[in-house]
C-alpha cells in the first residue's frame, strides 16, 4: 500500500464536486482501490446522534438487503460508541452487529465478513461521523494502515467542515434575503388579530421551516410540526414576553439572529397597532368635540330662535286653537333644546374633576334614575381610561332609563391592580340577550370595551333584570 499515492489521490478527489455525498462516495472508491480493499461504508452522524449512510462500496448481499436497510436502520456497536463519546481514534477490528443480524435474519450472504475497522471522522474538536473498512482476508490492520485511514478521515473531516461553512454561509444569505421579504410583506398587515393569528403560517411561507410556535401574553399559536432541530428566542415586550420557536430537520447557526430580528419587528408592529388605536381614539374624541361645537353653534342657536319666535307669536294670537298649537311648538322647542344640551354634554363631557362616582350620581339624577354607586379601591387613573369608563357607565344608564322600566340601578366600580371593573345592575323587565336590538346600545358598549382591550358580558332574562359586567385592563401609563 503506497500511503503517499493514496493521500494524493484522496486529496484530489476531495477537491472535486460540491455535494458531500458525491465527494465521500468518490473518496471511498479511491481509498479502497488504492489500498486493494473491497468493502467500506461511511456514516455521517448529526449532533442529535442520527446516523446517515452517505457512501458504500462492495457491500455483501446481507448488507444490501432492501436497499441497504441494515445500514440505514437501527443502532450498532460503532455508532453507539461514537454517540457516547468513546470513539476518539481508529478501532482496529470490532465485531459488527449489522453483519451478525444479516446472518441471523437470513438477509443474504455476508461474503465472509463479520468484523470491520472503525475510524472516526474529525476536524479539530468537531466530529462528523465514521468510516468502516472491512475485508474477509484481514483479521488485523497494521499500524501503518490505521494511520493511513486516520489521515484520510482527517482530510474528509476538514473537507466536511469547509463545505459546512460554505453551506452555512449560503443558508445565512438566504435567511437574510427572506428576512427582508418577510419584513416588507408584514408592513402591509393592518389588523392585529389577523397579524398574530398568521405569524407562524407567514414565517413558514417565507423561511420554509417545518414548524413554528409563537407566544405573546395569552396568545399562543403553533403551525406545522416538530422536527429534529429547534431554536427558541425570547424578547421582553411591555411587561410581557414574546417567544418564538422554530422546528426543522436542521437549523443553521445564523437562525438565532434572524429570529431576534423577527421578534423585534413583531414587537414594533404590536406597538404600532397600539399607537394606531390611540390615534383612532384621539380622532374620535376630536370628532365628538367638533360635532358638539357645531351643534352648539348652529342647531342650538336655531332652536333658541325658534322658541323666541314661537313665544312672540303666541302672545300676538287671539284664536284659541291656533294659540294652543303655537304653544305646543314652543313646548316642543324647549324639550328639544334640553335634549340637545344633554347630547352636547355627552359628546363633550365636562371635566371629571369631582370624580367618577359624583359624575355618575349627577347624571343619573338628570335622566331620572335613582342610582347607588359602590366604589372599591378608588385611585386616580389616566384621563383617556377615565373618560372611557365614564362613557360606558353613561351608555349603560341610558339603556336602563330607556328600556329597563325601573328607576333603581346599582353601579359598582372596582379599581384593581391590573384592571378597572364596572358592573351595572338593574331589576327591570330584562330581555333575551339572543335577541338584542341595535337600538339598545349594547353594540356601542362592546365596541368601546374592545377598543380598550377589555371584555364585556351581559346577563339578562325576561322579568329578571339585567347585569352588565365590564373589565378593562390597566396598561402602562394608566396609573397616575
Amino acid at each position: 500500500m503506497n500511503s503517499i499515492e493514496t493521500l494524493k489521490e484522496i486529496a484530489k478527489t476531495l477537491n472535486e464536486g460540491e455535494r458531500i455525498e458525491d465527494i465521500l462516495q468518490a473518496v471511498l472508491v479511491s481509498l479502497l482501490e488504492t489500498t486493494g480493499l473491497k468493502t467500506g461504508w461511511i456514516f455521517l452522524v448529526s449532533p442529535q446522534g442520527k446516523q446517515r449512510l452517505v457512501a458504500q462500496v462492495g457491500l455483501p448481499q446481507g448488507l444490501r438487503h432492501q436497499t441497504c436497510a441494515p445500514l440505514k436502520e437501527g443502532s450498532c456497536y460503532c455508532v453507539n460508541k461514537y454517540n457516547n463519546g468513546e470513539l476518539h481514534e481508529p478501532i482496529n477490528i470490532m465485531n459488527c452487529k449489522r453483519l451478525k443480524l444479516a446472518v441471523e435474519n437470513d438477509w443474504g450472504d455476508t461474503g465472509g465478513l463479520s468484523r470491520h475497522a472503525t475510524i472516526p471522522i474529525k476536524a479539530g474538536s468537531e466530529s462528523f461521523g465514521l468510516i468502516n473498512i472491512a475485508s474477509p482476508s484481514i483479521d488485523t490492520f497494521s499500524r501503518n494502515e490505521l494511520e493511513l485511514f486516520e489521515t484520510v478521515a482527517y482530510q474528509i473531516g476538514a473537507t466536511i467542515k469547509r463545505l459546512n461553512a460554505y453551506i452555512e454561509e449560503q443558508k445565512q444569505t438566504a435567511l437574510l434575503s427572506q428576512l427582508g421579504k418577510y419584513l416588507a410583506f408584514q408592513r402591509d398587515v393592518a389588523n392585529e388579530d389577523d397579524y398574530l393569528a398568521t405569524v407562524g403560517e407567514t414565517l413558514q411561507t417565507f423561511f420554509g421551516w417545518k414548524g413554528v410556535r409563537f407566544f405573546y401574553n395569552e396568545w399562543s399559536t403553533f403551525t406545522g410540526e416538530e422536527g429534529d432541530a429547534s431554536k427558541t428566542v425570547r424578547l421582553p415586550f411591555d411587561q410581557h414576553l414574546l417567544e418564538l420557536c422554530v422546528y426543522d430537520e436542521g437549523l443553521s447557526a445564523g437562525v438565532e439572529s434572524v429570529l431576534y430580528e423577527v421578534l423585534t419587528h413583531i414587537s414594533l408592529q404590536l406597538k404600532q397597532f397600539e399607537l394606531n388605536r390611540q390615534q383612532q381614539q384621539l380622532w374620535r374624541r376630536e370628532e365628538r368635540n367638533r360635532l358638539a361645537r357645531d351643534l352648539h353653534d348652529s342647531v342650538n342657536q336655531l332652536l333658541f330662535s325658534l322658541i323666541l319666535h314661537a313665544k312672540g307669536l303666541e302672545r300676538q294670537l287671539e284664536d284659541g286653537d291656533m294659540k294652543a298649537t303655537v304653544a305646543h311648538v314652543h313646548e316642543l322647542g324647549n324639550q328639544a333644546l334640553v335634549e340637545l344640551k344633554e347630547l352636547i354634554k355627552q359628546l363633550r363631557p365636562e371635566g371629571l374633576e369631582s370624580g367618577l362616582a359624583a359624575k355618575v350620581e349627577a347624571y343619573a339624577r338628570l335622566i331620572g334614575l335613582a342610582v347607588v354607586v359602590e366604589v372599591e379601591g378608588l385611585k386616580k387613573i389616566a384621563e383617556p381610561l377615565e373618560v372611557c369608563v365614564w362613557r360606558l357607565i353613561q351608555e349603560g344608564l341610558n339603556n336602563c332609563q330607556k328600556h329597563a322600566k325601573t328607576k333603581d340601578v346599582t353601579v359598582r366600580l372596582l379599581f384593581g391592580s391590573e384592571a378597572v371593573t364596572v358592573q351595572i345592575v338593574d331589576q327591570g323587565i330584562g330581555f333575551d340577550p339572543d335577541t338584542v336590538r341595535k337600538g339598545m346600545g349594547f353594540v356601542n358598549i362592546k365596541e368601546r370595551v374592545q377598543e380598550m382591550g377589555g371584555t364585556v358580558t351581559i346577563v339578562s332574562a325576561r322579568h329578571q333584570g339585567t347585569t352588565v359586567n365590564i373589565s378593562i385592563p390597566l396598561v402602562q401609563g394608566d396609573n397616575v
